[in-house]
């Protein structure tokens, strides 16, 4: 396959390609695969798009790179599973914590239970999920752990599909309230209620904020439920739907000062943590420093250390909940619907500069 080949990126193309080698092969772990250079030399690739490939290979632990000897094989599951089932995630494991906490709880409850896992990535594309999908069900696989990409809601024929064809499949962080499938996410309504609580009486906020993240984001299941949980906060806290104040982003920079001069105490609730870096970055680029009477809170603890008051998801423990029940699934295909809600708890500050998990 050359380059030159523009259906799909180059790097996607060659991790199929890949992946088809160690199919057709039968290759097994700790077999080993063409070096680098032969790829380069033999697939027609460069030496930019074979490195990436292998470091996002080698993150989904599907290969492993030996220093001076080359690329081997890396499936940790037990090679004589009979089951085997895919986690899809939309984006790849360097991008956010989250998929690698989702990936440890799915890996570590199917080992348990002797199925074999592959990990597909869907590259935010709507076409790349799909096809990703009727793929693993062409090569017949056991069941899915599907982690939607952000515009799911446009167009989520796959997903119905799937359930009128009774695959075994497990949603993960979000869901499709049109229709009833078995997911696994976060109470997230209540996380942002927990927020807004702490705000008004550990920091005595008169006016809590929520800062939307983009149009896209905002129609996910997530997002959603994080402003249902605001606005019912708002309501019960201060006891006026006229409290509320919800915008985005670049509404809070262009306003950010002002905001701040007409609070004694002033609550801020971000959708999600990469919103507080990037708030804090402009910040310090225009040499503004937070007010002392401004508190900032994120969401989703992106970091393997808190940055900032935050919420603790569980993603790892929501990756073994779904796990379990695809699990189930597989075994009785005719088993209820299930909806797990794993409820999340709040990263304060300790008062020493760092942060604690609340008990």
């Amino acid at each position: 396959m050359s380059e030159k080949n523009s259906s799909k990126k180059k790097y996607e193309a060659l991790r199929e390609e890949l992946l088809e080698y160690i199919d057709k092969n039968d290759l097994k772990q700790n077999d080993q695969l063409p070096t680098v250079r032969d790829i380069i030399k033999n697939l027609g690739y460069s030496y930019a798009t074979v490195n990436r490939t292998l470091i996002e290979m080698e993150q989904e632990g599907l290969i492993t790179k030996r220093q001076g000897k080359g690329v081997f094989v890396d499936r940790s599951v037990p090679q004589v599973s009979v089951k085997e089932v895919s986690l899809i995630i939309p984006k790849g494991f360097s991008s956010h914590k989250i998929f690698l906490d989702v990936l440890a709880g799915v890996r570590h409850r199917l080992e348990k239970a002797k199925i074999s896992l592959t990990v597909a990535i869907s590259n935010m594309s709507h076409e790349k999920e799909k096809e990703t999908i009727e793929k693993l069900i062409a090569r017949k696989i056991d069941g899915l752990i599907v982690f939607l990409e952000d515009h799911y809601r446009t167009n989520y024929s796959h997903i119905v599909e799937l359930k009128e064809r009774k695959i075994p499949f497990v949603l993960i962080d979000r869901y499709v309230p049109e229709i009833d499938t078995d997911y696994v996410v976060i109470n997230n309504t209540d996380g942002m209620m927990k927020v807004c609580s702490y705000l008004k009486y550990n920091r005595l906020c008169d006016r809590i904020i929520y800062i939307q993240p983009d149009e896209v984001l905002r129609t996910v299941s997530s997002s959603i439920e994080k402003t249902e949980g605001y606005k019912k906060a708002i309501q019960i806290l201060y006891g006026s739907e006229e409290q509320e104040l919800i915008m985005s982003y670049e509404e809070l920079s262009d306003n950010f000062l002002k905001y701040c001069s007409m609070y004694k105490n002033l609550g801020i609730c971000f959708n999600h943590d990469l919103m507080v870096i990037e708030f804090q970055k402009k910040l310090q680029d225009n040499n503004i420093e937070l007010p002392e009477n401004c508190h900032i809170f994120g969401y989703n603890n992106s970091y393997e250390m808190p940055v900032c008051s935050t919420v603790e998801q569980f993603n790892d423990e929501m990756g073994r909940k779904a796990a379990e029940i695809l699990i189930n699934k597989i075994k009785d295909p005719n088993a209820p619907i299930v909806h797990v809600k794993i409820e999340p708890k709040l990263i304060l500050p300790d008062g020493k500069g760092g942060f604690y998990q609340e008990n």
